[in-house]
């Protein structure tokens, strides 16, 4: 009898502890689907369900993690073991979306008409757009596709003209020259600005970095250019490779304006006077001579749905109030990614009715007003997403983005030819990227559960469920297991360039800029102030000088000179010398020099009057060590964003992020807890003791 009792009991505790562990795994797949890991969370999800394969919260939130990566036929299976059970109105419009979006129209016309008791006009809106999306597939296409020669094998988008080039956004985030095999490129994650030669550059045609390598390049685009002046607009967005680029909610998309280089660089940002704090403003685009009107997107409140398009004039040195572009072209959904040539709007949208996802969409002012919006049928668009849409206005090539089958990468760029042009004689004159480009079509064919009803609800297709050795890992330490936070964003053969490599002590370590990252040894311009044959320096008589630039120790051999700058050319270094000679420092003088962190002490930065000079006592700080490089090219600062203020400081070889800005240790400790919420599960408090960095004592 007593054995039988503790064979009871040993099985209650084994389902007992089964139960807490899986719930640990969906609550840590939940806050990782909150903060747009969905590639984590999607493991996660699948592990709980091989422990619990009923749990419908999991298998819902899994179809709504492939829906946002653009991972359709998947998200549809999961949905499907849903869809007949009591789901949330929301997703099951998104069910009917993703349907839509693989072709299935009469299918998704079932799921829009159940959501119709929810909301009658939005659901008998979509289901009358599955009998239009029918209907213009049998239509004849309006255009004849070509591949962009310079497409990778990652998202490509947001095409504008500059002085007869191509210039685009691209994950493909590695700075690319000729010569380069594509191959070799490691994609951090984030996307770039890029100039392709031509308007049509061949297959395999290289196309190079936009900025130069030290301004401010990552998750920039996509860009528009001013007719007629030295003036562009763009998006700083947070878009993750694959995955949607709008999303409810979204609130880190801004404008900024800036001046035009002659090479289509730029430079003076300056953020678009009516970007709003918690929304998203973006996706600009210029009209009319000199840039006087600019379009853009934003979910602000006010609006008519999602996103909807406005206009701002420039008059007077000033932008006016936006103004909404109205029910003509906004709707309940999302309009997105505008695009004014002068006479003829056009745009991306969800609502208005079209074959799939985002349709592309073009309208223009008539008596004064927007005439109803017309969507230019099968060839530019699919049932995939097709957006970012942009016009070559000599010869009425529409260049857009697309992530339907059949391309090179995720998002990839096509230019849509109309059809009445002479296409050999275009083809005569300028050569075109003969690849196959597949047409709006049905991806019924792919789906593994083609052919059976929509009452069917099939077995769970076989799902791999090996544990992976990284998450394993991640899940065996505790603080993250306390903390519920995510597996670390590392690239996973990066593991021995983190802090763990690093010698444990911080002693010797030197800051080296704040509120920026150093990740070259370019040589750049410096205003020498002063040269001392020792190491300890008075800074405070230099302190007044920050206001036009940081102030630097620069150790070169037995010397320690002090410095301001740092300038990329010589005609800013020497505006500064002259109003330093001004004040007083008759002795400067200007000097061209590697930026060379290694040998480098930042002592006052012109960023923050708070930075230390060091030569005072009894100031300590708390701030938290991120993670320690080889090379700070590896390090994401946008995984930080808003946490704290970035520093970087070396040792030797190492490069030491940290962050700083906390005016106690309980901040501190909230900003550790944010930190490895963002990936960075190594995060730890340390102490910057009149610049020395000293980890803390361990009870």
């Amino acid at each position: 009898m007593l054995r039988k009792l503790h064979l009871t009991m040993l099985v209650l505790l084994l389902v007992s502890v089964t139960s807490m562990y899986g719930q640990k795994l969906l609550k840590k797949a939940n806050k990782q689907f909150e903060l747009k890991a969905y590639d984590l969370a999607i493991q996660n999800y699948i592990k709980t369900l091989a422990e619990y394969p009923e749990n419908q919260e999991a298998k819902v939130k899994l179809a709504e993690a492939y829906r946002l990566t653009n991972r359709p036929l998947d998200a549809v299976n999961w949905y499907r073991k849903v869809s007949d059970m009591d789901i949330e109105p929301e997703y099951l419009k998104n069910y009917a979306h993703t349907l839509k979006k693989i072709g299935k129209y009469s299918l998704a016309q079932e799921m829009y008409i159940r959501y119709s008791q929810f909301d009658p006009i939005e659901g008998e809106h979509f289901a009358q757009s599955c009998d239009y999306a029918k209907s213009a597939l049998s239509s004849e296409d309006q255009y004849s596709l070509s591949l962009f020669g310079a497409n990778t094998k990652a998202s490509d988008f947001g095409v504008s003209f500059y002085e007869g080039n191509v210039v685009f956004s691209s994950f493909n985030d590695a700075t690319r020259s000729k010569g380069v095999n594509n191959k070799s490129f490691i994609n951090k994650g984030t996307n770039k600005l890029y100039i392709a030669e031509g308007l049509r550059p061949k297959r395999g045609q290289d196309a190079l970095v936009l900025r130069g390598s030290l301004k401010d390049d990552e998750n920039i685009g996509p860009i528009s250019y001013a007719k007629g002046s030295n003036v562009c607009a763009y998006t700083q967005n947070n878009f993750i490779n694959g995955h949607s680029f709008v999303a409810d909610g979204d609130v880190d998309l801004s404008i900024y304006l800036a001046e035009v280089d002659y090479n289509g660089d730029f430079k003076n940002e300056k953020p678009f006077s009516y970007n709003e704090l918690g929304y998203s403003t973006g996706f600009p685009t210029f009209s009319f001579q000199g840039g006087t009107a600019m379009y853009f997107s934003s979910n602000r409140p006010g609006g008519l749905g999602g996103f909807d398009i406005y206009v701002s004039y420039y008059n007077n040195g000033e932008w006016s109030y936006p103004e909404n572009l109205g029910d003509n072209v906004n709707t309940r959904g999302n309009e997105i990614t505008p695009h004014f040539d002068g006479e003829t709007l056009l745009f991306a949208s969800d609502y208005h009715h079209g074959l799939g996802g985002y349709d592309v969409f073009e309208t223009f002012v008539e008596d004064g007003y927007w005439t109803a919006p017309k969507n230019l049928g099968k060839g530019i668009n699919s049932p995939s997403d097709d957006y970012f849409p942009s016009k070559n206005v000599q010869n009425k090539d529409i260049y857009f983005s697309s992530n339907r089958l059949g391309g090179r990468g995720k998002d990839d760029i096509y230019i849509g030819t109309p059809v009445y042009r002479d296409l050999l004689a275009a083809n005569d004159a300028e050569e075109t990227d003969n690849i196959f480009v597949p047409k709006a079509m049905s991806l019924a064919d792919l789906d593994p559960f083609a052919g059976q009803s929509s009452n069917t609800n099939p077995e769970a297709a076989n799902v791999n469920f090996t544990e992976n050795t990284a998450v394993q890992k991640t899940a065996q330490s505790s603080l993250e297991a306390d903390l519920e936070v995510p597996p670390a964003f590392k690239l996973p053969d990066l593991s021995s360039r983190t802090a763990g490599s690093m010698s444990g002590s911080l002693s010797s370590a030197r800051k080296v800029a704040y509120g920026e990252i150093i990740n070259t040894s370019s040589n750049v311009y410096f205003v020498q102030l002063a040269a001392f044959f020792n190491r300890t320096v008075d800074i405070d008589p230099y302190t007044r000088l920050s206001e036009l630039g940081n102030i630097y120790k620069v150790y070169k051999s037995t010397a320690t000179k002090v410095r301001l700058g740092y300038y990329l050319d010589r005609s800013e270094a020497q505006t500064v010398l002259k109003q330093v000679r001004a004040r007083g420092f008759k002795d400067a003088f200007i000097t061209y020099d590697a930026l060379d962190t290694e040998h480098l002490e930042l002592a006052i930065s012109s960023h923050s009057s708070s930075t230390p000079s060091y030569t005072s006592t009894g100031s300590s700080e708390y701030k938290i060590r991120l993670a320690s490089y080889e090379d700070p090219i590896w390090f994401d600062v946008n995984k930080v964003k808003g946490i704290g203020e970035i520093e970087q400081w070396t040792k030797g070889s190492w490069t030491i992020f940290v962050l700083s800005g906390y005016s106690n240790l309980e901040e501190a400790r909230r900003a550790q807890i944010k930190s490895i919420n963002r990936g960075f599960v190594d995060a730890e408090i340390v102490v910057d003791n009149n610049g020395i960095l000293e980890r803390m004592a361990k009870n």
